[in-house]
């Protein structure tokens, strides 16, 4: 499974994406999860199978769904906001069950 975290810069949402990591790790669970700020989004098309999006930004939810077409949802605020990478895998996992 690749999972992409979108936020305006990247830069919080790179702090959730090692939580994540780690989380699938203890998981043993085979996972690429990488962070990358709302522009530039169309070199990501065909790369990913799900995508979270920081909370800060989900004004452009529908732009992003539209962009990747691909399971895309924002990140629950609380669970984002304690980088809670065990909750975040499991929002990436049920989205594209």
């Amino acid at each position: 499974m690749k999972v992409l975290i979108v936020c305006n810069g990247g830069m919080s949402s790179s702090i959730l994406m090692k939580k994540m990591r780690i989380a699938a790790e203890e998981a043993e669970m085979d996972v690429v999860i990488e962070a990358r700020p709302n522009s530039g989004l169309d070199e990501e098309i065909g790369k990913w199978d799900v995508c979270l999006l920081g909370p800060q930004i989900i004004y452009a939810l529908e732009n992003v769904k539209k962009i990747l077409g691909i399971p895309t949802a924002s990140v629950d605020t609380r669970v984002y906001a304690l980088a809670d990478g065990k909750k975040a895998l499991e929002q990436a996992i049920a989205l594209i069950k």
